[in-house]
């Protein structure tokens, strides 16, 4: 072989070698579907200060719990656990309840009120719009939907998300086993999950949930 064609051999190799390692440096560097991220819309954790979730709903809207406290306490969950909030920046929904008691009846819906007696900096209102919750299959088997609108104000009262009106979701379940108690928990946790993920970076693979009703949601995705 003349030295010509070990030389051309030789380049061959090492243009080979080159290619297959970029292109493991590439593939390093890209990230996997479990790494990627859904960039917050508002660095919830980048803020100080107190946060009231003030949940609502309407007196003609029928449900086996207390829709208000099921939801509170799952947005608090939500924010401790996925946005990496600290648990003293969480106003208990006992301290909301025990104020809204104390106030003239005509300033127990305001959140702003309530929010500035209780200190906070923020204020999230998830107001209930619809909720059904129905049982079959010897009454073991439920069929559940909620529907909220939900924005994040600071202290002044002040939008600061969403950019539109607000957050309408519709979230919902069919057949599912258990009790009232665990399917109205259902939907309190998927909707703090579907409004809370907006909040921070969440993983892509993370991002959506079987509950979310695409047909019914007033979001373009």
């Amino acid at each position: 072989m003349s030295k010509k064609t070990i030389l051309s051999v030789l380049g061959l190799a090492l243009g080979a070698v080159c290619i297959a390692g970029c292109g493991g440096i590439a593939s390093i560097g890209t990230p996997t579907a479990s790494e990627k991220e859904i960039p917050a819309e508002f660095a919830m954790g980048q803020t100080e200060g107190k946060i009231v979730v003030f949940a609502s709903q309407s007196a003609w809207l029928k449900s086996p719990m207390d829709l208000r406290a099921e939801l509170t306490k799952s947005f608090e969950q939500a924010f401790e656990e996925r946005v990496r909030l600290k648990k003293e920046r969480l106003i208990p929904y006992s301290d909301i309840v025990k104020l809204r008691m104390e106030l003239a009846e005509n300033e127990r819906n305001d959140a702003f009120k309530i929010a500035s007696k209780l200190n906070a900096a923020y204020v999230l209102t998830v107001e209930v719009m619809d909720f059904e919750l129905s049982t079959f299959a010897e009454r073991d088997f439920f069929n559940g939907m909620i529907q909220t609108k939900s924005c994040l104000y600071d202290i002044k009262g002040d939008k600061l998300w969403p950019e539109d009106e607000g957050r309408v979701l519709t979230l919902g379940f069919e057949a599912e086993k258990g009790t009232a108690k665990s399917a109205v928990e259902k939907l309190s946790n998927a909707t703090a999950h579907c409004v809370t993920r907006y909040f921070y970076n969440c993983k892509q693979e993370r991002f959506r949930i079987a509950e979310e009703q695409k047909e019914f949601d007033y979001y373009k995705w």
